[in-house]
């Protein structure tokens, strides 16, 4: 029988100091190369980030001065015409009977121009009538229109009055001269417009009063257009405010013509008001500070408008200023690794194992067993962090119409799609199988009166599986210029859920909304304005019922993906346009992992303890018989190991192997190994591996290479 005698193997300091030597000078040229790459990936890191946020400035600062550029020379250029008309009209070349076709002229070459309008003082234009007024618009569908003769009388002083007309439009330029109004309902119109009035003298030199005022129109959608197509990210917006902080364009159409920046009401604090009154007086403000809107950090980028005093706003989210977060992840876990590789050679320094001496090899191997398992935990935290959630989520009714703009600039001669918001609220969802969810909502659809009848209303849902739930109609009200339409649903859906990451894992619950019409473009966006708050962690869309055993609710979020050309379905006109942007609603669950890491995890911790503590016992395994009681001891274990693993797979049902499975997969190598080590200890118990320092190896490596197994396996997995 093997005996070990007393004292026979211990492990003694190196009697070769020239060896020793030589580890140590290793050891600090190691630690020396460690200390510089961590100074090279931290200053990397922080040089890349300052890179990606300069970069992402810049661009918000270029768009914000490109988008007062634009607007300036609009309103300028308007301006031009205007005062062209009334000079026009004052040396007596433009007849007033020519003025009908020449505003419908103007009209049609300006496609910027929203209305344009000759104005006359009582019986100045026409002797025999008392107020005399052309007006050419466009309409809804973009279509001339001709309004001649006044609705109304426009020479009345402006009156605070609910009923009472809106004058103020010609009352103050007649007295006052040339000037931009501030944004107004115009009576006749019925639009909130933007105008220039500029009067123009009589034909009589001798009389200085007026005539009358020539008049150019910009409604506040038309300036929703041009917001819509800067370049801000996917929670980026802009906004316009006159000379007095009126909102010419805010994502919040109840903002425009109705609200102030200085208003308690709008949400923007002290110091963003602060800079739009620096912005009014004429200087460029940037400014870093909460969003109103999105409830987030963001950045605010000021530009004074020459035009009209007024000032162009963009605001850029915090985030979209930052590196993807993928090479956040890599880069921060590099410089994680680097530090720890760093503390444990200080470590080794420090006690000085070159020596060889047990306790400083048992010190050594518990910190880089500490290091692996802290470093396990910052790579779970660090990943939690950076993790990209709802970046593509649509946050404010700026972004869609900007994604709306843009597909109508794609589509070919006049066609336009026929624009229909859909909302959804979801009452209840339950998982009923690892790849499917069962939902119950209610969803609605806007119909404007401007949609032909001949349009089939309603949704499909392409991902509807099995027997289909009732869809139901629950309402139908005349709202406003359309109709709304609320069904009520209850359905299975399938799902692409991926459990690698178990019991760190996320589900993303996609509705895929796409209009129930085949033959006609209709376009399905987010019914924003259906929702009081839109930040995805307010969840908007999801009751407050909706409750989950072991998932917790984190996001919900509307977003527009490009089209893809399916089939045509034999239909000519689908087959020739591009397809239009698909409506998805996501709501994303976070698992919660107690229950994962007690069911799943702690076995398996617990069978680890075990297994070191059959190395660590004293009792030496000699003949067959210790042998088969090892083995016995051993299969055991796998029994507990197997069970466990099985049923994680049939709980998570996942095809490949899953995180938390590389811990079970790591079990059935140290249990093997532990078999493979009982037959040496029997068969070759003068191995060098068996007699250095009374089995010292194996117990010394044991927690070291388990826990530099799970470390590889979670950066594998997570980086």
């Amino acid at each position: 029988m093997f005996r070990v005698q007393p004292g026979q193997f211990e492990v003694s300091p190196s009697k070769d100091p020239g060896v020793a030597r030589r580890v140590r000078w290793v050891l600090l040229v190691s630690t020396v190369v460690l200390v510089l790459l961590a100074l090279f990936l931290a200053i990397r890191f922080l040089v890349v980030r300052a890179q990606v946020s300069a970069l992402a400035l810049e661009t918000a600062r270029t768009e914000a001065q490109a988008a007062a550029t634009t607007i300036d020379v609009a309103l300028l250029r308007a301006q031009t015409l205007a005062v062209a008309i009334g000079d026009d009209l004052a040396a007596g070349s433009l007849a007033y009977a020519e003025v009908p076709e020449r505003l419908q002229a103007l009209l049609a070459a300006e496609p910027e121009l929203d209305g344009v309008a000759v104005t006359c003082e009582p019986f100045a234009c026409d002797p025999n009538l008392r107020l005399t007024q052309v007006y050419a618009f466009r309409d809804a569908n973009q279509g001339l229109g001709l309004l001649e003769g006044a609705t109304y009388d426009y020479t009345l002083p402006p009156q605070d009055d609910l009923g009472a007309p809106a004058t103020g439009w010609y009352y103050d330029p007649i007295r006052e001269g040339a000037q931009w109004s501030e944004p107004f309902l115009a009576t006749g119109a019925a639009k909130v417009l933007i105008e220039y009035g500029t009067p123009f003298a009589r034909l009589d030199p001798a009389d200085p009063a007026p005539a009358g005022l020539v008049t150019v129109d910009f409604s506040t959608q038309g300036m929703r257009r041009l917001m819509a197509n800067l370049e801000l990210g996917g929670r980026g917006y802009g906004f316009i405010v006159t000379a007095d902080g009126t909102f010419l364009s805010h994502p919040d159409i109840r903002f425009v013509a109705r609200r102030s920046i200085f208003d308690p009401a709008s949400g923007y604090d002290a110091a963003v008001q602060a800079a739009v009154r620096r912005a009014l007086a004429g200087e460029m403000v940037e400014l870093a500070q909460p969003d109103a809107v999105t409830g987030r950090e963001a950045w605010f980028f000021l530009v004074p408008l020459e035009s009209n005093g007024g000032v162009v706003g963009v605001v850029i989210d915090a985030a979209d200023m930052a590196p993807p977060a993928e090479a956040t992840l890599r880069n921060l876990v590099a410089l994680g690794l680097t530090l720890g590789g760093l503390m444990v050679l200080l470590t080794a320094l420090v006690v000085r194992v070159e020596h060889g001496g047990r306790r400083e090899l048992w010190l050594l191997a518990l910190v880089f067993t500490g290091v692996c398992v802290g470093l396990i935990g910052l790579t779970w935290r660090l990943s939690a962090l950076t993790r990209d959630q709802a970046s593509l989520a649509l946050t404010s009714p700026a972004t869609v119409e900007r994604m709306v703009e843009r597909y109508r600039e794609g589509l070919h001669g006049d066609e336009q799609p026929f624009v229909v918001p859909t909302g959804i609220e979801l009452t209840a969802l339950q998982f009923p199988t690892p790849t499917t969810v069962t939902i119950n909502a209610l969803i609605w659809q806007r119909y404007a009166d401007t949609i032909p009848e001949e349009v089939e209303r309603g949704f499909a849902l392409s991902q509807t599986i099995g027997e289909l739930l009732p869809i139901e109609e629950a309402a139908r009200v005349r709202e406003g210029d359309g109709e709304l339409i609320v069904w009520r649903v209850g359905i299975v859906l399938q799902q692409r859920f991926d459990p690698l990451r178990f019991p760190f894992d996320t589900r993303a619950v996609e509705v895929w909304l796409q209009p129930a019409e085949l033959d006609e473009n209709v376009m399905l966006t987010p019914d924003l304005e259906a929702y009081p708050l839109l930040r995805p962690s307010a969840l908007p869309g999801v009751g407050e019922a909706i409750w989950l055993n072991q998932w917790e609710l984190e996001n919900s979020y509307f977003t527009l993906r490009e089209g893809h050309e399916g089939a045509s379905l034999g239909l000519s006109r689908r087959a020739d346009r591009l397809p239009p942007p698909e409506l998805f609603f996501t709501l994303t669950l976070q698992r919660q992992v107690v229950g994962p890491f007690i069911a799943y995890l702690l076995p398996g911790m617990v069978t680890l303890v075990l297994v070191f503590a059959f190395l660590m016992s004293d009792r030496q395994i000699s003949d067959r018989q210790d042998l088969v009681a090892a083995l016995s001891y051993a299969a055991a274990l796998f029994f507990v190991i197997a069970l466990a693993h099985t049923a994680l797979r049939e709980n998570v049902a996942a095809i490949g192997i899953t995180y938390l499975e590389h811990l079970y997969l790591l079990l059935y190598l140290i249990v093997v190994a532990v078999i493979f080590d009982a037959f040496l200890l029997v068969r070759a118990p003068n191995l060098p591996l068996i007699t250095y320092g009374d089995h010292l190896l194996p117990k010394l490596l044991y927690w070291p290479f388990c826990a530099f197994a799970m470390l590889v396996s979670t950066l594998v997995i997570f980086v």
